[in-house]
């Protein structure tokens, strides 16, 4: 198997997300679904082991940018990242179940009703999740970056 680095996802706590300003918010998402659908697992860690972190994880979010789209088969990271949406559990939001199933049978875990699911059904959900979180999920639309050409600056201060 191939470890190809995706991207990178910051991880935030629910408290810190509440301190970003509105624009911000609207850059990340809730990791709640992801976790209690089973979506997220720590491969090869026992689940009852992975039980409090999972629950922790439930409570925050995450603002990730993919440089490698490994999914369409790029030999190499190319064009501009991408800000990615965390699924959910709406229609647009959902990961197409032969997905899953790959991934659980290629990782030996399982994510049904009968696994992770039913392990994390009793797990806290937040209290609530911010609505500028998740914003593709509420408003229909996403953000992308264009690369463009800009003039460069000869003498940039040093932070």
């Amino acid at each position: 198997m191939s470890l190809d680095v995706a991207g990178v996802e910051y991880i935030v706590s629910d408290n810190i997300f509440e301190a970003l300003p509105p624009e911000e918010q609207r850059l990340w998402h809730s990791h709640a679904y992801e976790v209690k659908a089973g979506l997220w697992t720590d491969v090869g860690v026992p689940e009852m082991l992975q039980t409090s972190e999972m629950a922790r994880m439930a409570k925050t979010y995450g603002k990730f940018w993919c440089t490698w789209q490994v999914d369409r088969s790029d030999r190499l990271p190319v064009g501009a990242p991408a800000l990615m949406m965390s699924p959910q559990a709406v229609e647009s939001g959902r990961v197409r179940a032969e997905l899953v199933r790959a991934r659980d049978e290629r990782c030996k875990v399982d994510s049904s009703a009968r696994g992770l699911k039913a392990e994390r059904v009793e797990m806290d959900e937040p209290e609530w999740i911010n609505p500028n979180a998740d914003y593709w999920r509420l408003h229909g639309k996403g953000f992308a970056v264009d690369v463009t050409a800009t003039e460069m600056k000869q003498h940039a201060p040093f932070p």
